[in-house]
């Protein structure tokens, strides 16, 4: 019994410095030849990925463990070998194989089980194949590999020296037949799965755009605006349908990786002039934002409807919906330039009702209004808030400042988290007009915050805590609740 033990403990030691060497690389890219960027190579049997840069050059290289006497873990299924006994532990069927190699990647024999139940299978090792030199032992579950070294012997037992094992795995890296792939995907492109038969060299994919349909060159409007943010900024109209009734205020550079957060604005009255507020626009894209403002530039008329239902929010819908497609399409100019995952929405007066009506779509991550609110208790209305919210709003002079009021109450009561300004003696909109007002300040920093996850002085520590410019200022009002 001590030498049956001992043998596997020996094996324990030795096979725990094992390790596999994967060293690919090479380039993704489109039917033109030209670089994909971020697009994800993955290998997923490794679970090593790596993600494309402008040039759409890759490299997956890690040290992988390939023999373990402890049990390995794949998803919620386990494979675990100890001493002859190889153990495939399955969460549901699957099909399992058991493949037995010598060091030079001859195939001595092969174990299928086509169609294996939950549950547990066994190999013996010894009983499938008897011999005096170290063998490979190759386990899979479906496209899912795993490797061993086992030297049998006649007692049943492997007696592995740690002394040369790490060498003997370059000749399992090189010479044992490999089959495996890779997954290649990348965003507006159909994903491949490509045949991996080693785990060095070089292997170059072409991906094939997805059907995403044509796209429309932006036009440059006629008016510029600046900001006090590291960008220049640019005011531009699209002819698609779903953003030709609104004006886009974003950063002149473009290019894959950019991400940026994505913004919409309804307009005082509903109005469908894009440049209401464009001092206000301007400032927010400055600093890294792709903001689309309700209404075409000097745009006529508004969207008013009367009532506590005032502010329609289907612009804002078909707003992200563009964007979220453009920044899908390879055609775009704008692809992959937007952080299609954080979207928030905000408006002046009967532009906010627009964004609190909006409040039950899931594309948000942040709302709120300035200057706004609903005219009555809206319980179901206030439910439908899934997001953090802002309120800022201009003091008893206010025409909705009773109405930013009762929204707070209402929405803090049931546990949203949100943050509530008034500046006292601003008015109705106040210095919405200066990029650099206040409103507009507290704007920017709700947006730094909620999307871009800025905590310092640009962001949250300006809204709440001990640093808040505002909090405790004279001529203020700060509420807050439901924040951790």
């Amino acid at each position: 019994m001590k030498q049956v033990l001992s043998g596997c403990l020996i094996l324990m030691i030795g096979l725990g410095l094992s390790a596999q060497t994967v060293a690919i690389s090479g380039e993704v890219t489109n039917q033109s030849g030209d670089g994909i960027n971020r697009a994800i190579v993955r290998l997923a049997s490794k679970n090593i990925e790596d993600t494309t840069g402008a040039d759409g050059a890759y490299t997956l290289a890690s040290e992988v463990s390939s023999v373990n006497n402890l049990t390995i873990r794949s998803g919620a299924d386990a494979i675990s070998f100890k001493c002859s006994m190889v153990a495939v532990h399955l969460a549901q069927p699957a099909p399992v194989r058991m493949e037995l190699f010598d060091m030079q990647g001859n195939l001595l024999q092969r174990v299928v089980e086509n169609y294996a139940l939950a549950g547990t299978v066994l190999f013996d090792a010894m009983k499938h194949h008897r011999a005096a030199n170290m063998m490979v032992i190759r386990v899979s579950i479906g496209r899912r590999t795993t490797l061993f070294r086992f030297l049998p012997f006649a007692n049943g037992y492997g007696n592995v020296p740690s002394s040369g094992v790490v060498a003997s795995d370059d000749l399992l890296a090189k010479q044992l037949a490999v089959s495996d792939e890779l997954e290649v995907s990348a965003a507006g492109y159909v994903t491949k799965t490509v045949p991996i038969t080693s785990y060095e060299g070089t292997v170059d994919v072409t991906l094939e755009m997805e059907e995403v349909g044509e796209c429309t060159p932006s036009k440059t409007a006629s008016q510029t605006v600046s900001g006090s943010g590291p960008h220049d900024v640019v005011i531009e109209t699209n002819s698609d349908p779903g953003i030709n009734k609104g004006t886009i205020y974003r950063p002149k550079d473009l290019e894959p990786g950019k991400n940026y957060p994505i913004f919409v604005w309804g307009n005082g009255g509903c109005s469908q002039n894009g440049l209401s507020n464009k001092a206000a626009m301007g400032e927010i894209a400055s600093w890294g934002y792709f903001v689309v403002a309700d209404g075409t530039p000097d745009g006529t008329g508004n969207t008013m409807i009367m009532g506590d239902d005032m502010g329609d929010p289907k612009p804002f819908y078909d707003y992200i919906t563009w964007a979220i497609a453009e920044n899908r399409k390879p055609c775009s100019a704008y692809y992959q330039s937007l952080d299609t995952t954080k979207i928030a929405s905000d408006g002046f007066s009967c532009g906010g009702m627009m964004s609190i009506h909006a409040a039950g779509d899931p594309c948000f991550s942040a709302m709120g209004y300035s200057s706004s609110g609903l005219f009555s208790e809206s319980p179901t209305k206030w439910k439908k808030i899934h997001t953090p919210f802002k309120i800022m709003n201009g003091g008893p002079s206010d025409a909705a400042y009773e109405n930013g009021q009762r929204d707070y109450n209402g929405i803090s009561a049931l546990g949203i988290p949100i943050i509530y300004f008034v500046k006292t003696s601003a008015g109705h909109g106040g210095d919405l007009n200066n990029g650099k007002g206040d409103f507009n300040t507290v704007n920017l920093a709700w947006l730094n915050w909620r999307l871009k996850g800025d905590e310092g002085a640009t962001g949250k520590a300006l809204l709440t805590g001990p640093d808040c410019k505002y909090c405790k200022a004279s001529g203020w009002e700060f509420k807050e609740a439901n924040w951790e």
